[in-house]
């Protein structure tokens, strides 16, 4: 099973769905306002972590029975295709993003950790 975690910044104000928001991001189509994220430094901070391997394009982490994850990026947003990854390394991941000011949007649930009130 895969669990999709994905990150990006926008000001405090910005009240817009963020399922809006993550679709755009998944399609690769530019979000205005958002704002623009250190991507070669969070891949250096989640790679000192979880090594990670490149292949044919795809970049990943595979823990073997700790599971795995995928790792896609745009200057906007940083998204991490989880498959069978334990619950401590998903938590490790949401930890290092929040280094980045980057609040976890969990698709599954349609809800953006930021503070703000919870999608409906």
């Amino acid at each position: 099973m895969s669990y999709d975690l994905i990150f990006w910044r926008q000001s405090n104000n910005d009240r817009r769905d963020p399922e809006t928001i993550a679709s755009a991001l998944y399609d690769e189509i530019p979000v205005s306002g958002l704002k623009s994220l250190p991507v070669e430094q969070i891949v250096a901070h989640v790679n000192e972590r979880f090594p990670l391997t490149s292949d044919g394009g795809l970049t990943f982490w595979d823990g073997k029975t700790a599971g795995m994850f995928e790792l896609y990026h745009s200057p906007q947003h940083v998204h991490f295709c989880c498959r069978q990854l334990l619950a401590e390394h998903c938590n490790e991941l949401i930890e290092i993003m929040a280094e980045f000011q980057c609040p976890l949007y969990d698709p599954q649930v349609n809800q953006r950790f930021d503070g703000s009130q919870p999608s409906k």
